[in-house]
């Protein structure tokens, strides 16, 4: 049977002011995005070596979300994503990543629209340059 334990650091519904969309409406200004953030790790070990030095930091992670708002304009809501993976698994700690970006207005006010990944280290292309 496949081990299931694991520990979560998060991050809920950071919202975010980005310029960002294919749409030509979505060109003209900022829209509020709301991202969440879960990373995991090994309870077995995470919890016996953890210290301020080891720790899984979800400051990191929130000032690399709040970071994108100065951006210019972006098409693709996925290419946010995939940065944010690679945030995450910057962590030699982190096994596994849950993420959404939601365009939390897109449809009319609290009808959003977004991505949502669930992937493990191994899985994701970036982790060969960021681990080790």
């Amino acid at each position: 049977m496949e081990k299931d334990s694991h520990i979560k650091i998060f991050l809920d519904s950071i919202e975010v002011p980005l310029k960002l969309g294919l749409l030509p409406h979505e060109h003209n200004k900022p829209q509020r995005v709301l991202v969440t953030a879960e990373v995991y790790a090994d309870p077995s070990t995470y919890l016996q070596e953890v210290s301020p030095e080891t720790i899984i930091d979800y400051a990191v992670l929130y000032k690399g979300i709040t970071s994108w708002a100065d951006r210019p304009h972006a098409q693709l809501i996925e290419d946010y994503l995939k940065e944010l993976l690679d945030l995450c698994f910057s962590s030699a700690s982190v096994t596994a990543a849950r993420l959404s970006i939601k365009k939390a207005d897109i449809f009319g006010e609290n009808q959003g629209a977004g991505i949502e990944v669930f992937t493990h280290r191994e899985d994701w292309p970036g982790h060969l340059s960021k681990s080790a």
